[in-house]
């Protein structure tokens, strides 16, 4: 990201496919590049993207898509038209949440099967009062 943050300095910093000696790697606070490990990961992976996010480029958000779902099936992007870096989920509104919940249904059934056992062991509690 400092990379697209600041161009100049791209020469200077970055992963693998950066150019340039990458001297300044050193001095960054998360030195690994999420483009060269986002591959890497088998779980499955849910990609909000705000079109107007001033610090992550939608761009970039679908660079790491792509390279994902390469090597992993269970990936979803899910773009918002004027979702920004900190509002996205303001301005998204229902289909944000919407979509938050349709991938945890998808991915997550041990959470509602855990969820209807708190539920029947707090209505046991009660009858027992």
């Amino acid at each position: 990201m400092a990379g697209i943050m600041l161009p100049f300095l791209r020469w200077f910093i970055g992963g693998s496919s950066a150019k340039g000696p990458k001297l300044l790697n050193c001095v960054v606070r998360s030195p690994w590049s999420t483009l060269d490990v986002v591959a890497e990961v088998k779980q499955p992976i849910l990609f909000l993207s705000g079109l107007q996010d001033e610090l992550v480029p939608p761009s970039h958000m679908r660079m790491l898509y792509d390279k994902a779902v390469e090597h992993n099936r269970n990936c979803r992007f899910v773009d918002f038209l004027n979702g920004m870096h900190m509002d996205t989920w303001i301005s998204g509104g229902d289909r944000y949440w919407r979509t938050i919940e349709l991938f945890l249904d998808q991915y997550s059934p041990e959470v509602q099967s855990s969820d209807a056992s708190c539920t029947s062991e707090i209505a046991d509690d009660d009858k027992a009062a």
